[in-house]
């Protein structure tokens, strides 16, 4: 695959503010992305649902997995490989993601501007602190600069639905409590969201998990908008809202708070049944 650089910068000075304008214009978008448990469709239901924003929820509540290995098959994969790994860090291209063919080019529909997702990447940081020794401020190069994990997991959304074989790139969790080094005290970790509506929280138990990632791409490109960009949780055996999208701090504390979802009368734990989970998929 030719590599390519980000598309060249607009003029246009971005600030924190204009960030989250740009994210939810005022708020509203991003809320309405978000209003879906799982940040796809607003229910269960065929792929149309789950890729089409303006989908009506499904008739029924039965599972429906949407398989993406078909996808696989025709992705350029010769970036990522169809096992895990560690990668070279900095190395994938990161820009919107919209060459991809089947289920996987539709997961990869976005709106992040070409033109501008270089200076949004350039304004965005993410805050590491709280119960920890060396609190630490993260740009995007920073994070794509650490050494990067491969996986290729299952999503499940609590709403019945999964896709099957998501092609993640981030970096580990446990690298990221590596430089901030975790004090003793510290039992959970709270991830805040852009605007501050859709925080989460784990125990940092599952934040040291193998396959716990802090997800910065699918693919080699960056997040789709609705998907998180530009930081989110990958927790795989966890349902989709337990996987913080928009990320921009992560507080270490020593109590569980409750997330948006959380709040609403959804479990804290949030674990995806064990009939839904693949072998080696979680």
């Amino acid at each position: 695959m030719e590599r390519r650089g980000l598309p060249p910068a607009c003029e246009q000075t971005f600030t924190r503010r204009s960030f989250l304008e740009w994210l939810g214009y005022g708020g509203l978008l991003i809320s309405g992305l978000n209003l879906s448990r799982c940040g796809g469709s607003s229910g269960p239901g065929t792929k149309k649902d789950f890729f089409d924003d303006d989908a009506s929820d499904g008739d029924d509540d039965r599972e429906r997995d949407i398989d993406s290995s078909e996808a696989e098959s025709d992705a350029d994969y010769d970036e990522l490989d169809a096992t895990e790994g560690e990668g070279a860090p900095g190395e994938f291209p990161f820009q919107p993601g919209d060459e991809l063919e089947g289920d996987l080019g539709l997961w990869m529909e976005r709106t992040v501007d070409r033109q501008t997702v270089e200076n949004l990447l350039a304004e965005w940081r993410l805050t590491v602190d709280g119960l920890v020794e060396s609190p630490r401020v993260f740009t995007f190069p920073d994070l794509i600069g650490l050494s990067r994990s491969d996986q290729i997991t299952d999503f499940h959304c609590v709403e019945g639905w999964s896709v099957y074989d998501v092609p993640w790139n981030g970096v580990h969790a446990n690298r990221i409590m590596e430089l901030v080094r975790p004090l003793a005290a510290a039992s959970y970790v709270t991830f805040h969201t852009v605007g501050g509506k859709y925080n989460e929280s784990l125990p940092i138990a599952v934040l040291s998990e193998s396959r716990t990632l802090l997800g910065y791409g699918v693919n080699g490109y960056t997040l789709p908008l609705k998907h998180g960009f530009p930081l989110r949780v990958v927790a795989p055996r966890l349902l989709g809202y337990k996987n913080a999208k928009y990320v921009e701090r992560i507080e270490f504390t020593d109590h569980p708070a409750e997330g948006y979802w959380v709040q609403r009368g959804y479990p804290y734990d949030g674990e995806v049944p064990p009939g839904r989970l693949r072998e080696g998929k979680y």
